[in-house]
């Protein structure tokens, strides 16, 4: 049998390897700029989503102090409530022992004393009349 052979050129051959060539550059080009933007863009998407995530986490923090500062102001007022209840009391106790007046006590003077002088005006006025 006799055997079928196409038969190329080496012409044909050099000019084939080198449309191969020059494609395979276009192609290896072609690769390096789109990975190139690829990579920029993923950069970008990369810096844009870390600064998301700390303004996200700025603003959390911010809320966790807020709300942290808000439960010593509470706290704080309950002390010194309870704080000044005690003094209170203290006081109460050192007063009575002490047989010193109160000031509803005192203020009780107050109003019979005056009391007291309106009358004693009003007898000397009809004393005098």
């Amino acid at each position: 049998m006799a055997e079928a052979r196409s038969r190329l050129s080496l012409n044909d051959v050099r000019a084939s390897v080198k449309r191969m060539q020059s494609e395979g550059e276009k192609l290896v080009a072609r690769l390096r700029r789109d990975a190139r933007a690829l990579s920029t863009r993923s950069r970008r998407e990369t810096v844009s989503g870390l600064l998301n995530d700390a303004r996200r986490l700025q603003a959390d923090l911010r809320k966790r102090a807020e709300k942290a500062i808000q439960e010593l102001e509470d706290r704080r007022a309950r002390i010194l409530a309870t704080l000044e209840e005690q003094v209170t009391r203290a006081v109460e106790t050192v007063v009575k022992r002490l047989n010193v007046a109160t000031q509803a006590e005192i203020a009780d003077l107050h109003r019979r004393i005056e009391h007291l002088e309106r009358r004693i005006e009003s007898v000397a006025k009809e004393r005098a009349a």
